[in-house]
């Protein structure tokens, strides 16, 4: 799947942006931290559209600086109102008391747990105990981390494998582009890719730009399957060389 941030700060703007950003991607992610006002209607607005709603805290970041309280009661409010994903932080303290809520309301939000680190790529067993403690508490485990070398490609790309259809696993950064485009491949649930030159993360490319990639490589948009095989045997073939 390919991603498409919404970075507005306000719900018009974003729901406007949302439609447009879906006549070319899969889904939408809404960074409802950018907002300069969070309402509950409002939230519950954009759960009705296939996206992620993220609140993410200053602190990982993001731009909330508000209640702590009110961020985990507007997070229940999108998994009432069965938002496909919500994004919340493995830092977060009351990550598994969203899980619950989600169990306890019946709700099919499926919980995002991730992790971000905007200056460096951990080391590769230590991304792999990060993800084991996201999938033990949610569905996905997400990892963003900045890709300074080929080494660090290789470590993302490996781990993504290595949990693959369980994780997104995202290098940011230049040299991080690479993870952009071959990560679904090896097993990432999606990717994400800037519009109209706004992104939420260094190293984003723009979503018609990675659509044009996918095309030189030969791919069609009705065979996603097909499209992973091929994007696999390229990948192979950089690699190596």
């Amino acid at each position: 799947m390919i991603c498409v941030p919404i970075v507005e700060d306000n719900i018009k703007d974003a729901l406007r942006s949302a439609e447009r950003a879906l006549e070319v991607a899969d889904i939408v992610e809404f960074l409802v931290d950018h907002f300069k006002e969070i309402r509950e209607e409002d939230i519950v607005e954009m759960a009705n559209y296939p996206s992620i709603i993220t609140i993410r805290a200053h602190w990982e970041g993001g731009k909330y600086r508000g209640s702590y309280d009110r961020r985990i009661e507007l997070y229940k409010v999108a998994i009432e109102n069965n938002v496909k994903y919500i994004d919340v932080e493995l830092k977060e303290k009351r990550n598994k008391e969203l899980v619950d809520f989600r169990e306890d309301t019946g709700s099919k939000t499926r919980i995002i747990i991730s992790y971000h680190d905007f200056e460096k790529t951990p080391p590769y067993n230590t991304l792999v105990n990060i993800v084991n403690r996201e999938l033990g508490i949610g569905d996905i485990g997400k990892f963003a981390t900045m890709a300074n070398s080929k080494e660090d490609v290789l470590n993302i790309l490996r781990v993504t494998k290595q949990f693959e259809g369980k994780v997104i696993g995202i290098g940011m950064g230049e040299k991080g582009k690479l993870t952009r485009i071959l990560g679904t491949y090896f097993g990432s649930i999606l990717t994400f890719a800037s519009m109209d030159g706004k992104s939420s993360a260094p190293g984003q490319i723009d979503v018609r730009r990675l659509k044009e990639i996918y095309k030189v490589l030969g791919l069609t948009p009705t065979s996603r399957n097909k499209q992973i095989e091929m994007v696999g045997e390229e990948t192979t073939h950089i690699l190596k060389s």
